[in-house]
């Protein structure tokens, strides 16, 4: 039965549930998926689904992540609850483990651990914390839970973290009990990320340092029969009874007094109440005996204990309230308890036997609820965003707000993510935990203060630069879309991130994505940034975007239908869509003939062999199981590699292909049942495939019959995707939950390293150009001495080969000793970079790629008829009241600008908020590159909207800029920066080309002996002149003199590096000398 047919049925069969009943049912794994997909569609047939905390994206990941499990009958009740960890220790107990020894070093770790650049996004956060300790004496100690990254701890104050849970066999840490009496006795519920099973309860006598497992666990309870989902919620310490521990749990509410060595179930009052899901316990703050719970399943009461917690009875009814709620305490009101919930905030003065509600704040708890324990009238609510209440819950404003997370998101106070998960008040300070961060407030929430330092992120997806060893993009949930760079992290966009691509030669041009194959580009590394989606796109929540491996400049992307784009994206045309019905969900292109492309969607799997447009099923004997990945052997277009994901004992994970399809062999071996998430092969002789599954990474070559695990200090986490940089022989992985990470490819740790490559021109939209020599450079690292290193290239994939070598010029770098000869417009090279070590260890690159361009210079034209751009250009002789042009030739309109001198740009725009840059093409090559801009995106009248503005822009010309005439060009563009491409096409702002004439310098430095240079400025002058020697100077003398030698001023004795000196002459030009023992320098100066 296929998948639309089963949900028809079912959205017949579950039409009578309530509204927003898939909530619960996705964590019933009695109901069958496609029951909860039938429920949850319904819903969203009746709301704005694309409203913040409408439930949508939730719904969307969840259906992402179980969907491929449990096709194609959706059924969930007959699998075992433990099937990954499981099916992980058998394979390590029936295969040898890999020798320590076998590599210099294992994985290594890549982040994010900090927020650092932030360019486009505006929700930065780090990933999703689900609890947190705060030792109440010892401010430096804080324990730190992950959903998907385990447990962290500080002991300096969040200076440094470590995490200590990664080779436990589940990743996810939600809730954290530590002992009033001794705050290195730390207890933890183990848990799976993906699900929220519980592997037990661990305790760690040492702060964390090291974990057992306790007898609270899974064997011992009875608990992980078939198509259960047994939960642990809450464990808690009685605050003064030593080793009286409580926890909540999907099976009801557990009380041990012996630290978990033994337990009992509290009883509850009704036999049917017994298992209910326990989510919350707090304890009175002055009588031990009073302790109260809630749960998920009641909302209309809490539990009261009056004798230490040996039986519970419900309260009174909570009038008016519907919705799950939360619980508060606090030492300022001891009898009180509050509760807190998205339908009101109630207070009981009676230790919770009656409530009264305060008020109807109309705010969405999704989990937090706070009251100060030291002064009641302060409250903290949290939905998307936190609001405090300073009256007692009469009232509440809001206090953070997600969108602003920034550049500025850690010096506004106002920031703490979206999605607050949990808030408490100790000792008059507010934390909350985030799906970003840990954080805390000092000042009741009116400024936070937030906690980094931990790798936690949970991501979907990356794209590695196969010309630069240190880019990387990656996607993930909840924090966007983030780019590893040589320095540091760059957080370029919000929402979900999913797949990326960085153009393989030019790693300046990259592409994310977010849900349903929404795009940005960026052209600068991520500095800027543009929506290139083509019209109506709408793909799967994670939508292919791939590169063509010969072409490299156009790319594919897919929804129901395939589209590519042969400028990067610009521009999109429709090819042709695949015979299934859906969303293309996996997509991959031969290395050596692009016009073969696979595609799949749940068990269907068709390719193409002209380029996209026309597709035939290539099935056959693969399994009916939802495909998760497709990968072509780049030695060998006919080899071609699909894994499964699903939850089925059928050894059925790995198939391949050696004749594009027409049959398939299972090659899923050794590996058993390991749910496989991503695929890759590596360019080497071996052939080596690589898988990244639920824990860990395989590896196999072409040749051999059984997998290994290449898992050494790897975390046992959830690998999504892997991807390899050929360059430097690394395999990179993008893991859920704890961030990026890289390895060596297999045998090849001592190879030599080709980290980076470019051309002397870099591919854009322009570049390369006619008649302009490209000379390739590598940066080459190696323990050893480089034998040779050298390029071999062609004009055809299949011509012969042409070599040129390469020279060490210094350092690592290594040049062609000759460039690539020119070529015709049109033409495509293709080369690749060689180096060899002294072991005949060759290490060979990505075979790049770039096509000749026509020399002449491109003009973009926008649209300015709101009178964006400009309305005057003055610089210089150059005077020019234009008006809306779209793009303005006006290169017959010339200035002389002198080497090394201050200019001003006098600009007037018909709009406000306009960003103007301004580039001067020194080179004459007809691009406008990063070292050519003068003016680099300055606002005129930011915030405003239409009328005149005038602003004066300072500039310098660079001292050794080349003489003669040059092209300036300047772009406006509303509202965002200027891109860096000068040739882009924004929507709202203008394009004008003008001539300038650089000329010598009469004015400047003339003499100097002193160690820098004097920086004098401005020059010319008004009257004002600053003087910056570059370090300090004893006995100095300034003089300053007219053309002809006559001292106008004299000043000496003088100490220090700045000086500054009024110039109260006429017009002219002058003379500055400095003076200091044997130092001199003699600087020209004008004055207007």
């Amino acid at each position: 039965m296929n998948k639309p047919l089963l949900i028809i049925l079912f959205l017949f069969s579950f039409n009578f549930l309530s509204a927003q009943q898939w909530k619960e049912m996705i964590n019933d794994p009695s109901i069958n998926v496609y029951e909860v997909v039938a429920e949850a569609e319904s819903y969203f047939q009746n709301i704005d689904k694309n409203a913040k905390g409408s439930g949508w994206k939730k719904y969307q990941r969840w259906l992402y992540e179980n969907e491929p499990k449990f096709y194609p009958s959706g059924d969930r009740s007959n699998v075992d609850p433990y099937f990954v960890s499981k099916e992980f220790k058998n394979f390590l107990k029936n295969n040898s483990k890999q020798e320590k020894s076998l590599f210099d070093n294992g994985w290594e770790e890549l982040g994010p651990y900090y927020i650092e650049q932030v360019t486009g996004h505006y929700a930065v956060g780090l990933g999703r914390v689900e609890s947190f300790y705060s030792d109440p004496n010892d401010s430096n100690r804080i324990y730190l839970g992950s959903r998907s990254g385990g447990f962290w701890r500080t002991i300096d104050g969040g200076n440094s973290w470590t995490n200590t849970t990664d080779f436990l066999y589940a990743a996810g840490v939600n809730t954290i009990a530590v002992s009033p009496n001794n705050p290195n006795h730390v207890l933890i519920n183990v848990r799976n990320s993906n699900n929220g099973v519980t592997h037990g309860i661990y305790q760690s006598q040492d702060g964390g340092d090291t974990w057992n497992i306790t007898n609270f666990n899974p064997d011992n309870l009875g608990w992980g029969g078939l198509g259960t989902y047994n939960s642990i919620y809450k464990i808690v310490y009685h605050p003064t009874i030593p080793d009286l521990v409580f926890i909540g749990t999907s099976e009801g509410l557990f009380r041990s007094t012996d630290n978990l060595n033994t337990w009992t179930n509290s009883a509850t009052g009704n036999s049917w109440e017994w298992d209910y899901d326990f989510t919350q316990i707090n304890f009175h703050p002055t009588d031990e005996n009073i302790i109260y719970a809630a749960t998920f399943n009641e909302d209309s009461k809490i539990y009261i204990s009056n004798d230490g917690g040996l039986t519970f009875s419900g309260s009174n009814t909570i009038s008016g309230n519907s919705s799950n709620i939360k619980l508060s305490v606090s030492a300022a009101c001891t009898d009180c308890i509050y509760v807190g919930s998205s339908d009101g905030i109630w207070k009981s003065t009676d230790n919770g036997q009656n409530f009264t509600l305060i008020s109807n704040p109309g705010i969405s708890n999704y989990g937090a609820f706070a009251v100060s324990d030291v002064d009641t009238n302060y409250m903290l609510f949290g939905d998307i965003d936190t609001h405090r209440s300073t009256d007692g819950g009469a009232t509440f404003n809001q206090a953070t707000y997600w969108s602003t997370g920034n550049a500025n998101y850690n010096t506004t106070g106002t920031y703490v993510h979206a999605d607050i998960r949990g808030a408490r008040s100790e000792n008059g300070v507010f934390w909350v935990n985030t799906d970003g961060f840990l954080c805390k407030s000092l000042d009741n929430g009116v400024s936070w203060e937030i906690y980094e330092g931990q790798s936690i992120r949970e991501n979907y997806c990356l794209g590695l630069s196969q010309s630069n060893h240190e880019r990387t993009i990656s996607g993930s949930q909840d924090n966007g879309t983030s780019i590893k760079t040589e320095n540091s992290w760059i957080e370029f966009y919000g929402a979900d991130g999913m797949e990326g691509i960085i153009h393989p030669l030019n790693d300046d041009w990259m592409i994310g994505s977010f849900q349903f194959g929404g795009k940005r580009r960026t052209k600068d590394g991520g500095l800027t940034q543009s929506g290139i989606n083509p019209s109506g796109f709408d793909g799967d929540w994670i939508a292919p975007v791939l590169y063509d491996p010969n072409n490299q400049m156009k790319i594919f992307a897919m929804d129901d239908m395939v589209y590519s784009s042969d400028d990067f994206g610009s521009t999109w045309t429709q090819l042709g869509a695949p015979n299934f019905s859906g969303n293309v969900s996996n997509a991959a292109i031969a290395e050596n003939n692009s016009n073969i492309l696979v595609v799949s969607n749940y068990q269907a799997i068709e390719k193409s062999i002209d380029g996209g447009y026309t597709y035939t099923d290539i099935k056959g004997s693969l399994p009916n199981q939802f495909i998760t990945d497709i990968a072509f052997d780049p030695n060998d277009d006919n080899v071609i590699v699909v894994t499964y994901g699903n939850y089925n004992y059928d050894n059925n994970k790995v198939f391949i292909t050696i004749d594009q399809g027409a049959s398939w062999q299972n090659i899923t071996y050794n590996l058993g049942n390991i749910p496989v998430r991503s695929v890759v092969i590596d360019h080497t002789d071996a052939s080596t495939i690589y898988l990244g599954t639920e824990i860990g990474v395989y590896k196999k070559s072409m040749s051999e019959n059984s997998w290994i695990l290449y898992n050494q200090d790897l975390p046992n986490m959830s690998v999504l995707e892997l991807e390899i940089m050929y360059g430097s022989n690394t395999l990179r992985a993008a893991t859920w939950g704890r961030g990026l990470w890289e390895f060596t490819l297999v045998g090849r740790q001592s190879f030599p390293s080709i980290l980076t490559t470019r051309i002397s021109n870099q591919p854009t939209d322009t570049q390369p150009k006619v008649d302009i020599d490209q000379f390739v450079t590598s940066t080459i690292s190696y323990d050893g001495e480089i034998a040779n290193a050298y390029i071999q290239w062609s004009t055809d994939i299949s011509s012969v080969v042409n070599t040129t070598t390469m020279i060490n010029t210094s350092d690592i770098t290594w040049v062609t000793d000759s460039p690539i000869p020119n070529q015709t417009e049109g033409t495509k090279v293709y080369f690749k970079v060689f180096a060899g070590g002294d072991n005949n260890d060759i290490t060979e690159t990505y075979r790049y790629m770039y096509e000749v361009k026509a020399n002449v210079l491109c003009t973009p034209s926008m649209d300015c008829s709101y009178n964006d751009g400009f309305q005057l250009v003055q610089v210089g002789d150059i005077n020019n009241p234009s008006g809306c042009e779209g793009y303005g030739d006006f290169m017959d309109l010339s200035t002389d600008l002198e080497q090394g001198s201050n200019n001003q740009m006098t600009v007037t725009t018909g709009y406000g908020n306009q960003y103007v840059k301004v580039w001067i093409d020194y080179n004459d090559d007809l691009d406008f590159t990063s070292d050519e801009v003068v003016v680099d995106n300055y606002v005129i009248a930011p915030g405003q909207a239409a009328g005149s503005y005038t602003e004066t822009i300072d500039f310098v010309i660079p001292e050794n800029a080349a003489l003669g005439e040059h092209i300036l060009r300047a772009k406006t563009n509303w509202d965002v920066d200027v891109p860096a491409d000068a040739c882009d096409e924004t929507q709202y702002g203008e394009t004008e080309d003008y001539t300038v004439n650089i000329i010598e310098s009469s004015l400047g430095l003339i003499e100097n002996n002193f160690e820098y240079k004097p920086l004098v400025y401005p020059n010319p002058t008004v009257g004002n002149l600053s003087i910056d020697l570059g370090i300090i100077y004893n006995n100095v003398s300034i003089t300053l003199t007219d053309i002809n030698g006559r001292i106008i001023q004299f000043r000496n004795n003088l100490y220090g590096r700045f000086f500054d000196l009024e110039i109260d002459s006429s017009s002219g030009m002058y003379l500055l000398i400095v003076e200091s023992g044997i130092n001199k320098a003699v600087i020209r100066i004008i004055k207007n």
